[in-house]
């Protein structure tokens, strides 16, 4: 397909516009518009173990790969977040290799894989070890004490926030002692165990995952939270179904590194493709959205280490800026867009977010581009956003990024329509860019 030329974008009157030249409609290239969320995934054996809002379906990696990278052997996932395209590459028989910043989602990456990787009489055996752990963990957890180190590590790093009640806290606690013991008994059980528990942590708590992660309203406080047991038991039940559905893991995925910028040092060779979905520039902290799970994980105990795993992923939230945030525009029409923000956002720091996105974009496809071959493609889901009222067409100054570095755009596909919060329309695009 031949490349569309460099294009002078006017950021002072135009809006990005669907029906422009070049851009197809999902449709097209049998993309529905909620295969670009994660809805299908949420039902789908494995890939619903851990809910995942800022995914996308197995079917839209299958159509993107079909349509625009027919013929690779090798794609790379530099943002694999709940591990949807290296999963669905290696039943393919696809080599894979992938980063992941979150030290939790990067866990479940590996958790399913090592499933995968089992053959079917090992995964049927695993199922029953499940389904018996689910008969009694009821009685472990009674007779488990609650885990002191991971409580010490609350309060050092959430201080006098109240984020569970206090019967369920004590059970969390526990919790952790109980995975602790599987773990060292039957490694992969424990495995299972413990995303099973990273799953229910956000609707067992005093807080709600709807975009940000927020506390619940004393109206959504006043309907109850849903039982820990029943969850934990739904959770490891589904699993045990699940693991006897799995079709087999043709080529096996490889962690290269945890962060995207990193990728062009951490794999050997050139490879055919790349197809991902960034963080969005949606104003979300994903590594403070998650911090839940960071936490039992181990993985938080202060702070400080908050900051030092927000520093590892793409600034997209206004809390993400810091003295540090490198956040001079990269190219004009991030200029345009940072300029018109200083002027009107309610908050310095959202300007600052917005050239912070770009400048961290720049330095992770610049890695991305570093790795593909000469007839590689790169493809990348993503949508625009408003702030202050200012469009930020993301889209286009991600092709302007791109065409800065040796980049130029193939295709745009129009995925689905979106709303911003204040009711603005916005919209999911593919973009397709070849070197």
């Amino acid at each position: 397909m031949r490349a569309v030329s460099t294009r002078q974008l006017d950021y002072l009157n135009k809006e990005s516009d669907l029906c422009g030249v070049g851009i197809r409609n999902g449709s097209s290239i049998d993309i529905a518009p909620l295969d670009a969320t994660f809805r299908d995934s949420n039902r789908a054996p494995l890939h619903s173990w851990f809910p995942y809002l800022e995914g996308y379906s197995p079917r839209f990696v299958q159509s993107v790969m079909q349509e625009y990278l027919p013929k690779a052997r090798s794609i790379l996932e530099p943002f694999a977040g709940s591990g949807t395209t290296p999963i669905v590459l290696g039943q393919l028989g696809i080599e894979c290799a992938y980063s992941e910043a979150n030290p939790v989602m990067a866990f479940i990456i590996q958790t399913k894989l090592e499933v995968l990787r089992m053959n079917r009489n090992e995964r049927r055996y695993l199922s029953n070890r499940i389904s018996v752990l689910n008969r009694h963990i009821p009685d472990l957890i009674l007779k488990s004490r609650e885990d002191t180190v991971i409580f010490d590590n609350y309060i050092s790093a959430f201080g006098s926030s109240v984020y569970f009640d206090s019967g369920v806290f004590n059970t969390v606690l526990k919790l952790r002692t109980v995975v602790d013991k599987i773990l060292e008994e039957d490694h992969i059980l424990g495995k299972c165990l413990l995303l099973a528990v990273f799953a229910i942590l956000i609707p067992v708590s005093r807080l709600k995952r709807a975009g940000d992660l927020r506390f619940k309203t004393s109206k959504e406080l006043a309907v109850g939270s849903p039982c820990i047991m029943q969850m934990i038991s739904e959770r490891l039940m589904a699993q045990a179904s699940d693991i006897a559905l799995l079709d087999d893991l043709y080529t096996p995925a490889t962690f290269a590194c945890d962060n995207a910028a990193d990728l062009h040092k951490s794999v050997e060779g050139l490879w055919d493709g790349i197809i991902t979905s960034p963080p969005y520039l949606n104003g979300t902290n994903y590594i403070r959205n998650a911090r839940l799970e960071l936490w039992f994980h181990r993985k938080i105990k202060s702070k400080v280490d908050l900051r030092s795993l927000r520093d590892k992923v793409i600034t997209s939230g206004i809390n993400d800026v810091d003295l540090k945030t490198e956040w001079r525009p990269v190219t004009a029409g991030v200029a345009h867009v940072v300029a018109e923000l200083e002027r009107k956002a309610y908050d310095q720091r959202i300007s600052k977010m917005v050239g912070g996105y770009f400048h961290d974009m720049k330095v992770a496809m610049t890695a991305m581009a570093a790795c593909l071959c000469k007839t590689g493609r790169l493809c990348i889901d993503i949508g625009d956003s408003i702030y202050a009222g200012v469009h930020v067409p993301t889209d286009d100054l991600l092709i302007e990024v791109a065409e800065g570095i040796g980049l130029c755009v193939v295709e745009r596909v129009h995925l689905r329509k979106r709303t911003s919060k204040g009711g603005q329309p916005l919209h999911q695009q593919l973009l397709v860019f070849e070197k």
